[in-house]
């Protein structure tokens, strides 16, 4: 099995099935990450599919000298934050 920096680089080449086998190793630990911010799984998928389009918007961004997974749990722990600081606005 291809490494996760392997996989974001066939990604980036246009192997969108290389970013779903991505999403499938971490999506249900990612989810179960974030309802620990957020108390609501609902609400941690929500934020999980806005850490994927984030991925997917900002593909560049990703400096694969570092892990992706870290990457991915650092945006997931930053919007989790965000949701959480907004709700308690409201």
């Amino acid at each position: 099995m291809k490494d996760d920096k392997e996989l974001y680089e066939e990604f980036l080449r246009g192997n969108k099935d290389a970013f779903n086998q991505i999403i499938d190793k971490y999506k249900s630990n990612l989810v179960y990450f974030i309802t620990r911010y957020v108390n609501n799984i609902e609400i941690a998928e929500d934020i999980f599919q806005d850490v994927i389009l984030y991925m997917l918007e900002n593909k560049e961004k990703y400096d694969s000298k570092y892990s992706l997974k870290t990457y991915m749990y650092m945006i997931a722990k930053s919007r989790s934050i965000n949701y959480m600081n907004k709700k308690q606005k409201i």
